[in-house]
């Protein structure tokens, strides 16, 4: 997938460093949860995250720049969104052992 779309993905950016850095940035977001913009048919089969983050940044739908979510502030509100799961599914366990 890289190869092919490579200079694609170069022409958003001004260097290979920063189009790496954005990659692995985006990864990592797709790891803490964030939705991804791509069809389910086109998602990577293998969960390789740095290779679904160069095909969503391919398809033009995500914006590469400074004025961006801050990234503390995302995986901040992932942790509550989780965390908030998490007592959810602990309290209805509870409830089902009460009963």
């Amino acid at each position: 997938m890289a190869e092919r779309d490579i200079d694609k993905l170069l022409s958003m950016t001004d260097s290979k460093y920063r189009l790496s850095v954005v990659t692995a940035k985006r990864a990592l977001q797709l790891r803490s949860g964030a939705p991804s913009v791509l069809p389910v048919e086109q998602r990577v089969r293998t969960r390789n995250l740095v290779t679904q983050a160069m095909r969503e940044l391919a398809t033009g739908q995500l914006t590469v720049g400074t004025d961006l979510m801050d990234e503390s502030r995302f995986h901040q509100d992932y942790v509550r969104q989780r965390q908030a799961q998490l007592q959810a599914q602990l309290s209805a366990e509870r409830e089902r052992e009460r009963e």
